[in-house]
């Protein structure tokens, strides 16, 4: 095995086992059903407003992206959002989250 391979290897593993503590903490599939009683159609996950940027940076992982879809089965789509604009007075916005449909 090469280093890059063990590198990637490593990465792989090591954003797994975060994803699964993420995951576990957050209670995600609880809001879920909270979102779908309430009438709604869809969840959002803040990532552009989260202050850890070690956070920011792993929600905002593609990888993440895979695992929250594997981890919530078919019928789910997820994707990661990005809002860039401009606010009345001229300045430079951007608005990132997760967006989960069902």
């Amino acid at each position: 095995m090469t280093l890059i391979d063990e590198i990637k290897t490593s990465q792989k593993e090591s954003h797994k086992k975060w994803f699964e503590r993420w995951y576990r903490k957050i209670d995600l599939e609880n809001d879920i059903k909270k979102s779908a009683m309430k009438g709604y159609t869809g969840f959002r996950i803040q990532v552009s407003e989260e202050r850890d940027s070690y956070l920011r940076l792993r929600l905002s992982n593609n990888e993440t992206l895979s695992l929250l879809k594997e981890k919530l089965g078919e019928g789910f789509t997820v994707k990661l959002k990005e809002i860039r604009g401009e606010n009345i007075l001229g300045m430079k916005t951007y608005k990132c989250y997760i967006q989960i449909l069902w």
